[in-house]
């Protein structure tokens, strides 16, 4: 399959998946259970797109069916089941707050999922244990690369400590450890441990991160199939890095994002950083990255994900 073929095929899909994401409804007996609780804000997402952000009413019905209503800035809205394609507190309208572009930020998936795609050619699942632990899983499909020269991945994540942060109103601060690791082809594991803390405000998270590589050669020799040429890759045992990502929701909007995130995987190397730039569209169901990253040498890379959450 040629290249261009592949990247079509990919984008057909994301656009049945966003096609399947905005169609769905719940059902009148989903929201006549759900426990409202009325000092909390709620988010609303209707299969129209449109969305709503505001405090709930007890549920009612009447002859076309469950409803409920919607108390915004602006006016009080009755809003029926049947138009509803996701409804939840405002919290955890952000399903895509367990990770930035590239880095994984404290806050846990939960009982929750994503299907992902980065950079067209890396496919990834992620899903919760519990409260707790985050389970990511991804390997490549790079047209012109045989399958035992592709990479793959898993990150194991737990978020050990979550409280208020007492510097902003209703703000929390998450901590989590990890496990990620990386085969660069089959036969090359790299296997990094790491902390990360999160600090949220009422538009703003804030991320920072420590990790240490603790499993691998030292030198990896990697093959890039018909690509290209065989190259080097040297990362030693013991060799510590540190991230920071921001991620802020424009005010005027609910879904729309600035992220910027900085990673070096050696801070004894500080000249070989990466640094990304880019917009998250955020709905309920989608999300997508636009941005490009800085890599060392001054090449910049376009970076572009998209996930879906049933």
């Amino acid at each position: 399959m040629s290249p261009l073929r592949f990247a079509r095929g990919i984008l057909l899909g994301i656009a049945m998946l966003s096609a399947l994401a905005t169609a769905s409804a719940i059902e009148d007996a989903e929201l006549e259970d759900l426990e409202i609780d009325p000092e909390v804000e709620y988010y609303i997402r209707l299969h129209t797109g449109d969305v709503y952000t505001g405090l709930l009413s007890t549920v009612g019905t009447d002859g076309r069916g469950a409803h409920v209503s919607i108390t915004t800035s602006a006016a009080t809205s009755k809003i029926y089941a049947a138009d509803i394609a996701w409804i939840s507190t405002r919290d955890h309208a952000y399903r895509a707050r367990n990770r930035g572009a590239v880095l994984p930020t404290a806050e846990a998936i939960g009982n929750d999922m994503y299907v992902g795609l980065t950079e067209v050619v890396l496919p990834t699942i992620g899903f919760g244990l519990f409260d707790v632990g985050s389970i990511t899983l991804g390997r490549t499909l790079i047209p012109g690369i045989g399958m035992e020269n592709q990479l793959s991945l898993v990150n194991l994540k737990a978020t050990v400590h979550e409280d208020v942060n007492g510097l902003v109103e209703g703000g929390r601060q998450i901590y989590a450890i990890g496990f990620n690791g990386t085969w660069l082809n089959d036969v090359n594991f790299l296997g990094q441990v790491y902390g990360v803390a999160t600090f949220t405000g009422k538009r703003a998270r804030v991320s920072t991160m420590i990790f240490g590589k603790v499993v691998g050669k030292d030198d990896y020799t990697i093959n890039t199939g018909s690509l290209g040429s065989s190259f080097r890759f040297p990362y030693a045992n013991g060799t510590m890095g540190i991230g920071l990502m921001i991620d802020v929701r424009f005010p005027e909007f609910h879904d729309l994002r600035v992220l910027a995130e900085l990673w070096g995987a050696n801070i004894q190397r500080p000249s070989q950083s990466v640094f990304f730039l880019g917009l998250r569209t955020a709905s309920t169901a989608v999300t997508y990255d636009f941005g490009l990253g800085l890599f060392p040498g001054g090449n910049l890379v376009p970076v572009v994900n998209f996930a879906w959450n049933p």
